[in-house]
């Protein structure tokens, strides 16, 4: 079984708990959410979430996804799946999850349920739960899987939650939190780094008063929506 990619790039971690590490990226194209409060196209990664993108995505193989990777591996770089939603395809990518020597983070809205029992190797996954806020225009009953999260959470507990922030949303994240005691990223909304400095300050100072983790988005602020990053 093959999986659409959007791209396969090598880069620095813009975000999140590893933000400034070296890491080969994998991007799948497809997602289950359409996120439209995040401005007309959406996700910042529209090329891997918009079907009108679907003849730019390439069907491949683990192996040829090894194939390529491979090539970055002299960095000893982490392993960043992302998307688009990467656990669309939880069964097809499983053995890259297997056969990877290294750091795997997967960047997921976690909202799709996996069997921890039987594919026990996403146990040592760092799952970055980018759970969805109102501000993404998604209805919760879509965005907010409780059960699916503190699945994650509790089998995976390298994971973390990042979210993407433009207001004092506090009361949304302590109910998609609840009493999980994973650590929390904020992060500034922003698709370029005119809106990112708007943002930046007020979630700044939101961290400080809550006790989160602050999460610059350092592809963004120097290349914008650019593939590749």
């Amino acid at each position: 079984m093959k999986i659409p990619v959007s791209e396969i790039f090598y880069s620095i971690q813009g975000e999140g708990k590893f933000a400034g590490h070296p890491s080969v990226f994998v991007r799948v194209g497809g997602c289950n959410l359409k996120c439209p409060g995040f401005g007309e196209m959406g996700c910042d990664s529209y090329y891997a979430v918009d079907k009108a993108y679907k003849d730019e995505w390439k069907l491949m193989s683990v192996e040829e996804i090894e194939k390529e990777i491979g090539k970055y591996l002299k960095f000893k770089p982490h392993l960043v799946i992302t998307g688009g939603e990467p656990m669309l395809y939880f069964k097809e990518l499983y053995p890259l999850i297997e056969r990877f020597r290294g750091v795997v983070t997967i960047e997921t809205n976690a909202t799709i349920e996996i069997d921890f029992e039987k594919y026990p190797k996403y146990k040592d996954v760092v799952f970055a739960m980018s759970v969805k806020l109102s501000n993404s225009g998604e209805e919760y009953k879509k965005r907010v899987k409780k059960e699916v999260i503190k699945s994650y959470a509790l089998n995976a507990p390298k994971s973390f939650f990042k979210f993407v922030v433009d207001r004092d949303l506090k009361e949304e994240i302590e109910d998609v939190v609840g009493d999980l005691r994973n650590k929390i990223y904020c992060m500034p909304l922003g698709s370029d780094k005119e809106e990112l400095e708007i943002n930046a300050p007020f979630v700044f100072e939101f961290c400080l008063k809550n006790g989160y983790c602050y999460s610059d988005r350092i592809h963004i602020r120097l290349f914008g929506k650019k593939k590749g990053i």
